[in-house]
């Protein structure tokens, strides 16, 4: 635009071009805003900081989100994710179960004549209790108690989805039907793909007059006379070895007690029986309960050792009490009549019956209160992370503006305005037409979309201004 310049006169002095003014553009002012007030609220470890027309929030706690408009927000070391609980969807044939008990399911299998499998389409991590078959009691001239099935217990099995793992279950020692060794216990097994085989080693049959007690999980007592026990696997940690025999001359002759899950069998003496050695106490099903005892070693008067907490048979000068079913139970030893046939054994899986699993994440902000009604413009700021995978901008997160406690939304266009570290950008929209809204109760929405395992993405700090 021009004009003419006249004096006092009325006399001219000249056309003069007048100077155009540049709207100013604060977008950049904006910016430097809101990173300034995250660096501020950081050192200052502040929750929601409210400035004139502008809040900042850097999670410091969650006292600027509202929950009840929000879903799947995960607050963690000042960090927005979104996570859902997954119940994995598990295929088996499990003999007992599934059954919930509390945050958690079990399965058990206990059928030694046919194999398992457990299936899962979830990676998750699970408790086990693998044991073996137990060892069956001696058959002759005061026969040794039988050992306990090996027994394994442990958390953090990771068993990854979509793999089928095999269960098989030992059955217990046949009771010998004349003059012997009682026979071992079957192993226990669980094995499948991305994991290694989990043996559980059957238990040892109990000592005769004329022959050692055999090795297994927990070893075979010996006999009353010179025989050897028994000892515990080349699998360590699964058992205990069988009680020792003594060359009785005593009343009794008495035998020795199988071992046990969780202690050596009783030696047998010239006025007693051994005792099986004790089993292990294991809660996998919601109830602690003893697995693994060795069965008790025989006498030649009436009665004989009390077999091992744990499902062991008690010996005997005539009949034997067979292990527990599926307690992997050593069976009793016994004097000129059938030793006690050994306990099958039994395998279990317990797991969370629901995960937390990456899920698409809502974050609402609670509302501000604007200094001037029915503002026309707004501003969002970002830093965010690429935890895994890379957002696609205002497609995997999207940004919303409300002037109406979130009745009505206005979606921005974000933009990449650089990066704050590794894997770390700062995104924002700026001028965003909000006009067509009508309040004072500002707020923000943020959404992630096509969220897994492959693609993360953490929210670290948010800022939205208006005018």
């Amino acid at each position: 635009m021009s004009g003419i310049i006249t004096d006092n006169q009325g006399r001219s002095s000249g056309l003069v071009k007048a100077k155009t003014v540049t709207a100013y553009d604060d977008n950049k002012l904006q910016m430097n805003v809101a990173l300034l007030g995250f660096k501020t609220a950081i050192n200052g470890s502040l929750a929601k900081y409210s400035l004139v027309d502008q809040t900042i929030d850097e999670f410091s706690d969650a006292s600027g989100v509202d929950a009840g408009a929000s879903t799947n927000e995960t607050l963690a070391s000042g960090v927005y994710h979104g996570t859902a609980a997954v119940t994995p969807s598990v295929t088996e044939d499990a003999d007992v179960g599934p059954t919930e008990d509390g945050d958690y399911t079990y399965y058990g299998w206990t059928d030694t004549a046919a194999t398992g499998s457990y299936v899962t389409d979830t990676t998750q991590d699970h408790e086990y209790l693998i044991v073996a078959g137990g060892g069956a009691g001696s058959y002759g001239s005061n026969g040794g108690g039988g050992g306990a099935g090996g027994y394994q217990a442990a958390t953090g099995l990771s068993l990854t989805g979509g793999n089928t793992y095999t269960i098989t279950v030992g059955a217990g020692g046949a009771s010998p039907g004349s003059g012997g060794v009682g026979n071992s216990g079957a192993n226990s097994i669980l094995s499948g793909t991305g994991i290694t085989t989990l043996t559980s080693i059957g238990g040892g049959g109990g000592a005769d007059q004329g022959n050692d007690g055999g090795d297994g999980g927990s070893g075979g007592g010996a006999s009353y006379t010179n025989s050897l026990k028994g000892d515990e696997s080349a699998n360590p940690n699964q058992g205990y070895d069988g009680g020792s025999g003594v060359d009785a001359s005593g009343p009794a002759h008495g035998a020795a007690g199988g071992g046990g899950a969780g202690a050596v069998g009783a030696n047998g003496s010239p006025s007693a029986a051994g005792a099986g050695g004790v089993g292990v106490s294991n809660d996998i099903t919601g109830s602690a309960v003893y697995y693994g005892g060795g069965g008790g070693g025989s006498t030649n008067s009436t009665g004989g050792g009390a077999g091992g907490n744990g499902g062991g048979g008690a010996g005997h000068n005539s009949s034997a009490v067979a292990g527990s079913a599926n307690t992997g139970g050593g069976g009793g030893g016994a004097n000129g009549s059938a030793g006690g046939a050994g306990g099958s054994g039994v395998v279990y899986l317990r797991r969370l019956t629901a995960t937390t699993g990456v899920s698409n994440l809502t974050l609402q902000s609670t509302d501000t209160t604007s200094s001037t009604a029915n503002p026309d413009y707004s501003d969002m700021i970002i830093l965010m992370e690429n935890n895994a995978g890379t957002a696609t901008l205002n497609t995997d997160i999207k940004g919303y503006i409300s002037e109406d406690s979130g009745s009505t939304f206005t979606q921005g266009t974000f933009v990449d305005e650089g990066s704050w570290g590794t894997n770390k950008k700062i995104i924002a929209f700026h001028d965003l037409d909000i006009s067509a809204q009508s309040g004072s109760a500002m707020c923000y929405k943020i959404t992630t979309h096509n969220q897994s395992a492959a693609k993360t993405t953490k929210i670290h700090a948010v800022s939205i201004g208006w005018k």
